[in-house]
């Protein structure tokens, strides 16, 4: 039987234990992609379901990819994310297509073309709202990024309203 969404919030919290900042980061993700979520009333409860264990999951390799690249650049994430994703869901007992796709969805979170669904473009969404804070981006450039990359009306919203 799968495991619910708090039992992949315990194993990101056991792999991020010393690592306040990515417990951080990953909580307020979830936070925001759960806010976009109430707002998409054509996803079914599984698919809301997996588009929060992929935002839970989403940098789950940036240690591995510290330790062995000596780097937590995307480009490392992508290589060293999904071996820890495919090994956390097959422990939760997840259906292959479920495996693959959030494999998928973490191995390219960083290249925005991939994006080919409502969850990985939920996850996009959630994961700029935090990152944007570091940005240093002039107010019109930052409002023509908004624009473009954030199709939900909810993430557009949000994004417009934190940053605008």
């Amino acid at each position: 039987m799968a495991q619910d969404v708090n039992w992949y919030w315990q194993q990101v919290k056991k792999i991020f234990y010393d690592d306040a900042h990515m417990i951080d980061h990953t909580q307020k993700v979830l936070e925001y992609a759960e806010q976009i979520l109430s707002n998409q009333p054509g996803m079914s409860e599984e698919e809301k379901r997996r588009t929060k264990i992929a935002v839970l999951l989403h940098d789950i390799g940036i240690l591995e990819a510290e330790k062995k690249h000596g780097s937590r650049s995307g480009k490392f994430q992508h290589i060293e994310g999904p071996p820890l994703v495919r090994e956390i869901t097959k422990q939760a007992e997840e259906e292959p297509e479920f495996l693959e796709r959030v494999s998928y969805i973490v191995g390219n979170h960083h290249n925005f073309s991939k994006a080919d669904g409502i969850d990985f473009q939920i996850l996009i969404e959630a994961d700029m709202l935090v990152n944007l804070q570091n940005e240093k981006i002039k107010k019109n450039k930052l409002e023509e990024f908004i624009n473009k990359f954030f199709k939900t009306n909810k993430g557009r919203e949000l994004a417009q309203k934190t940053y605008l």
